[in-house]
């Protein structure tokens, strides 16, 4: 009892501590600022990552985006030691992951409420989410080829189809430019068998740039049932087409075998197999100074097999299969003129899917024609939006949105957005509607608050969805995210989103939904041979007391990294993460319980 009532008494300390580095940060001067002319977000994201392609798929500045995007870049995915995506996205605010019972598990992901089938995942715009249910396992894709994570949270149909909740947008990493051979390695260890290892090769030799990566990240999980491994390798080649453009060849593989969990209610474990391959040959050629074009070939191969055993047998009580191919394409324009920025294309994917035991055996064909425009003016921003989809199983469907930013400071932009969405039913012969939802959103992003950067944003999506009838739901609220400007290597940030999720023809609130979630960092950076960061959050999950759920504490991690060796391009560092450091719980439901306090650890060379 004693060490408990210290466990308690140290996380409030913390807690206090974090506080009370905020406080400290803000009176006392920091860096000056070395450009009248610098954009409006300069003080938060470092220029490169200044633009986003998620929005229209075409590049637009971050600070003439009206839609909700976080961007999460390598360094930062790097700092924080995450095995994978899942790691990634568990850190942003408002965004919930659930299930995250060991390195690599397969995970639930939640946007302020909307639902992982809400969610597409893409890899350089192909999505991975399957055919069958719409879901995608962001456990399985590793970051050691990430350059940037794409955020946009709300309907992104007007550009990305089907995609009512929002998307993640895996940007990958370029061949290196300026060296024929280059690269990076890192293995790391810690407890419970957990071991992840990982390579990379990268380089430009003429006019032929490459860029290879694999790895293996396996544990024997925190509980019963709950080991996992995944393998991973991944190539990009691009070759030079003068000044005008490139071609590029990529091949992706990813395979993960995780144990879903122990089912003691209903007496059976859960373990599964899934290997998603593909591969795409895409053009990037400029026609003029003012217009470019895009074209995209994409193959998709999806084998999943799933196996449900008697706990005290060992019987194999059923096995299901699932097995899809996808092929497609996309052409786009992009025609920069004046005030315009207009961005057109077409979509195409041919789906199969077989499952015997949903008896599932079909096809989707579906065509996509999609326009924007960005309408740059001073400092207002325009962007009009829409989008047809025709499909041979499920119907058309026409996703419009309206977007306008305005500066009315050098450092204070004004944003609001509304998009109509919708997400493309299973290929089940029991589910034939859409869901579909629209949302509206409004907020603020500045800097113009003495050595704070500050983001609100309000929203409002309400969805129709799906089930044995169709029901209306709600997902209103608003968050909030704060950085303080660097000073002596060290900043904070914070996090708080409250959204309000109900049945709007019952008035009940949704389940599983997370009603108010934080998320707190201290972090530190010399740039030179140290870094480090505590990170906290907590998710208030709202679940009915039979889902046994535990959510009543902060989660605090704490990476740390030392970069004890660096000579010319080459660099070494050792690398330390401690897990949810007082053993706290986080679960919405007692089959995914989260690990207790946990270490590991490991070396990352780069050169």
């Amino acid at each position: 009892m004693r060490f408990r009532r210290l466990l308690a008494l140290g996380e409030r300390l913390v807690f206090l501590f974090l506080l009370a580095q905020f406080i400290l940060c803000l009176p006392l001067p920091a860096h000056a600022e070395t450009d009248g002319d610098r954009e409006t977000m300069e003080l938060y994201y470092e220029p490169q990552d200044l633009t986003v392609t998620s929005a229209t798929r075409s590049p637009r500045p971050l600070s003439r985006s009206a839609e909700n995007i976080t961007v999460i870049t390598a360094e930062e995915i790097e700092a924080i030691n995450a095995h994978t995506l899942a790691d990634v996205l568990a850190i942003v605010p408002g965004v919930q992951v659930a299930g995250n019972t060991a390195p690599g598990a397969p995970t639930l992901t939640e946007f302020a409420g909307a639902t992982t089938r809400f969610i597409q995942i893409l890899i350089d715009g192909v999505p991975i989410d399957n055919e069958s249910d719409s879901y995608a396992i962001p456990g399985m894709v590793p970051v050691q080829n990430i350059e940037r994570v794409e955020i946009l949270k709300g309907p992104a149909s007007s550009s990305w189809s089907s995609s009512l909740g929002g998307i993640v947008n895996v940007i990958t990493k370029e061949p290196a430019l300026h060296a024929s051979f280059s690269g990076a390695a890192s293995f790391s260890g810690g407890e419970n068998g957990t071991r992840d290892g990982r390579g990379e090769l990268s380089g430009t030799v003429g006019r032929l740039g490459y860029y290879l990566s694999g790895g293996n990240l396996q544990s024997n999980g925190f509980h019963p049932f709950n080991a996992t491994e995944n393998n991973n390798a991944y190539a990009k080649l691009r070759w030079n087409l003068s000044d005008r453009g490139s071609l590029r060849l990529t091949f992706n593989s990813m395979e993960t075998a995780p144990q879903v969990g122990l089912i003691t209610f209903a007496g059976f474990s859960d373990q599964f197999k899934l290997r998603i391959l593909q591969s795409t040959l895409s053009l990037d050629y400029s026609l003029t100074d003012r217009l470019t074009f895009n074209a995209l070939i994409k193959g998709t191969r999806f084998d999943f097999t799933e196996g449900y055993d008697d706990i005290s047998t060992g019987e194999r009580l059923a096995t299901i299969t699932n097995d899809e191919k996808t092929a497609g394409g996309a052409a786009i324009l992009t025609w920069r003129q004046g005030l315009h920025t207009l961005t057109g294309g077409i979509d195409f994917d041919h789906g199969q899917a077989k499952n015997p035991l949903f008896n599932i055996d079909a096809s989707n064909d579906k065509w996509g024609f999609f326009l924007n425009d960005t309408i740059a003016w001073k400092r207002l921003t325009i962007t009009p939006a829409v989008r047809y989809d025709l499909t041979s199983k499920t119907g058309d469907f026409f996703s419009p949105s309206i977007g306008v930013t305005l500066g009315i400071t050098d450092k204070t932009l004004l944003r609001a957005y509304t998009a109509r969405g919708y997400n493309l039913p299973v290929l089940n012969p029991a589910y034939a509607t859409k869901d579909t939802g629209w949302t509206v959103q409004t907020g603020f992003e500045t800097t113009d608050i003495p050595f704070l950067w500050l983001k609100g944003t309000w929203f409002r999506n309400e969805f129709k969805e799906r089930g044995d009838t169709v029901t209306r739901t709600l997902r209103e609220g608003f968050e909030i995210e704060a950085r303080t400007v660097p000073l002596y290597n060290s900043w904070l940030t914070a996090g708080y989103v409250f959204t309000d999720a109900r049945n709007l023809e019952t008035g009940e609130k949704l389940d599983g939904v997370a009603r108010q979630t934080w998320d707190l960092g201290l972090h530190y950076d010399d740039r030179q041979r140290f870094r480090g960061s505590l990170i906290g959050y907590y998710r208030d999950w709202n679940t009915p007391s039979s889902w046994g759920g535990k959510y009543g504490n902060f989660i605090w991690d704490l990476n740390l990294g030392w970069r004890f060796f660096r000579s010319g391009n080459t660099e070494a560092e050792l690398f330390a993460t401690g897990h949810n450091l007082f053993s706290n719980n986080q679960y919405h439901d007692e089959i995914f319980k989260n690990p207790s306090r946990w270490f590991e650890g490991g070396l990352r060379i780069k050169w």
